[in-house]
């Protein structure tokens, strides 16, 4: 995993600064947590706002601070809370690529056929081989294949798994 460097982090910080500064409308130094909806949208997450109430009780346990109901967040808070959300998605990318090399099992960078076949009987999931083609071709984004291509089962890598996974 790539580190990240100081300018990487400042800019991040700067584009954080920024966006908390455009929804602070009445220059008070903090954000209504009903208006984190908007301000998470904005961003590209997609959040209800039963998920960010339960976010803004999290980041308040995390801090071990009274007022796990508080309905403003100043800018520490809102960097941190942003900073949480990422950390848990990239918790869950590196178990996407762990589950990837689970089903890799030739360590060839891609899940063919056979492999899934194997993963499917060792998991005692009755899938047919045409099914499990069906996912690959499905997950590989193959309906462009030539049609001599058709037949032959396709192989997917990391990015098409985590592509197909997150539809």
């Amino acid at each position: 995993m790539q580190q990240q460097t100081v300018e990487d982090l400042a800019e991040k910080e700067a584009e954080i600064k920024e966006a908390f500064e455009i929804f602070d409308k009445n220059k008070s130094k903090s954000i209504s947590v009903q208006e984190l909806t908007s301000v998470f949208r904005s961003l590209g997450y997609n959040f209800s706002q039963d998920e960010i109430q339960s976010m803004v009780k999290e980041l308040r346990q995390n801090q071990k601070a009274e007022g796990a109901e508080d309905k403003e967040l100043d800018f520490d808070d809102f960097k941190n809370l942003l900073l949480m959300q990422e950390e848990k998605a990239k918790s869950g990318e590196d178990d996407l690529r762990d589950a990837f090399e689970v089903f890799d099992r030739d360590a060839n960078g891609y899940i063919g056929l056979e492999e899934l076949m194997m993963v499917a009987k060792s998991l005692g999931e009755n899938i047919s081989e045409d099914d499990l083609k069906g996912m690959l071709q499905y997950a590989a984004n193959t309906s462009n294949q030539k049609d001599d291509d058709k037949d032959k089962a396709p192989q997917i890598n990391l990015q098409q798994f985590v592509e197909a996974y997150l539809k």
